[in-house]
């Protein structure tokens, strides 16, 4: 082994124990960092840090990081103040910990030094290329200062983006091959607007190369019918060979894009944590890992990219099991679990429902969340609270839609072949399984193992592999519609 090899070994172990080391000092820097940026921020900027410190928020509660936590608070309260929200709930929230009240924001208007003058651009052109729009500015544009959201109105698509910049000359015309109509304007002072309509969905990326902005539009515009007209077969004629076929060469397209997909599944409980202990007997924590690993199998089949918290009987910490799916970057996560009910409606409680993370409306919401969150880290009221406002704002929509998506595929496929199948719907509970995710997350009920009926189904191989396959068919209907 030569001296050059050595050496990087030794740093790589270095770098690993100071990361052991450092843990939750790391976090608290990365917090202050943005809390000292706060007094200089514009507006814009301002929003991007609130959305940065909520994130941080999450890390420090789930790692029980009190320092870290107590410091992300000072700077969320701090944020909204400037920004006229209502900071009451992070102020509770901060009071139980400190026990003091939050101090007090200054709302006067610092003085705007050179560089925050800067903070807005001044358009120099506008091209197109290779269905590409092309922004250049007077100086470098950096991605807090440009906004980006999708509307649907009607049968329309539209994609927007907002630059924090002028427009000082006539807008140009915006020609794009694939899109039916684009438009650049200043929308208001320091705000110039493009928007990208279409009748059907667009798909466009917007990033940033050595200060330029690029507007990249992938979509394919599908081409007229012509009627075919049929010519006599003579001898010079070529006779082409068959195309593929339109079944085939879907399936191909859905795997290519598929592949670019990583999704993380959960199957609840496992070890010591039996989970629900119903009919016969019958333990939840077997019956979720086996519909889990046909899940995983039907989802690789398609292309996608597919990974199991847990692939035998091992028991993991809730706040693992999420942390998990954020370090291997999954764009959703899918926890699946089976319900119980009391004693005395073990016989009449039924159905298959779908949760999504969001303080709880009912009742039964609340003692199904609470049955799932007994190995949970405890929390305070306040702080379960707190938590929640915010993640309710974050991913409360994807989270939604991918949960309606899943409960549909889940009922079309079980109700093929099986009859009396309740649909218990679509509702919102705090299931701190789901806490922590940086990416829509849903938790499915797949049936009470209690009712004698349900538990003899969840053990059934062909009533597994129709809940399994319902689950696949949500999920692609999710990322068809969100991609």
């Amino acid at each position: 082994m030569n001296t050059e090899k050595i050496i990087t070994k030794i740093f790589a172990l270095l770098l690993f124990f100071a990361t052991l080391l450092l843990g939750d000092k790391a976090l608290y820097m990365e917090v202050e960092a943005l809390y000292n940026k706060i007094p200089y921020a514009s507006k814009l900027q301002t929003r991007q840090i609130l959305h940065d410190l909520e994130n941080f928020y999450i890390n420090a509660v789930v790692s029980e990081d009190k320092k870290s936590t107590v410091k992300t608070l000072k700077g969320i309260i701090k944020c909204q103040k400037l920004l006229g929200m209502n900071a009451s709930t992070y102020e509770k929230e901060l009071q139980s910990l400190t026990g003091k009240k939050s101090e007090q924001t200054v709302h006067t208007v610092l003085k705007k030094k050179k560089s925050d003058i800067n903070d807005v651009l001044n358009i120099k052109s506008i091209n197109i290329k290779d269905d590409t729009i092309i922004v250049k500015f007077d100086h470098p544009i950096k991605r807090s200062q440009i906004l980006t959201f999708s509307l649907k109105n009607g049968g329309v698509f539209k994609e927007i983006f907002d630059i924090r910049a002028n427009l000082n000359f006539k807008a140009p015309n915006l020609a794009l091959s694939n899109i039916d109509n684009a438009k650049i304007a200043q929308n208001r002072q320091n705000k110039v607007r493009i928007v990208l309509s279409n009748n059907t969905k667009i798909f466009a990326q917007a990033f940033i190369r050595r200060g330029t902005l690029f507007i990249k539009v992938n979509n394919r515009k599908k081409s007229v019918r012509k009627t075919a007209v049929f010519k006599p077969i003579t001898q010079k004629a070529k006779i082409q060979a068959p195309s593929v076929p339109l079944k085939i060469e879907k399936k191909r397209q859905n795997k290519i894009y598929a592949s670019s997909k990583t999704i993380v599944i959960d199957a609840g409980h496992g070890g010591k944590d039996s989970g629900a202990v119903g009919y016969k007997r019958y333990r939840e924590k077997k019956a979720v890992l086996k519909i889990a690993t046909l899940l995983k199998k039907m989802l690789k089949k398609q292309g996608y990219k597919v990974y199991l918290t847990r692939e035998n009987d091992t028991f993991i910490k809730l706040s693992d099991r999420t942390h998990f799916a954020n370090e291997k970057g999954a764009d959703i996560f899918i926890s699946i679990h089976a319900n119980a009910a009391p004693k005395d409606q073990r016989l009449s409680l039924k159905g298959i429902e779908t949760f999504f993370l969001s303080p709880a409306k009912t009742e039964k919401a609340k003692r199904i969340a609470a049955k799932e969150n007994q190995t949970a880290m405890k929390l305070n009221p306040i702080s379960q609270d707190t938590l929640l406002s915010f993640l309710n704002r974050n991913k409360i929509v994807q989270s939604n839609k991918l949960a309606i998506d899943i409960q549909g595929g889940i009922l079309s496929s079980v109700r093929k072949k099986y009859d009396k199948i309740v649909d218990g719907g679509v509702r919102e509970a705090p299931f701190w399984v789901l806490v922590g995710a940086q990416m829509p997350a849903v938790l499915i009920e797949i049936g009470y193992i209690t009712n004698p009926i349900e538990a003899e189904r969840l053990f059934n191989p062909f009533y597994q592999k129709a809940l399994a396959n319902g689950i696949k068919e949500g999920i692609n209907n999710y990322f068809a519609k969100n991609r």
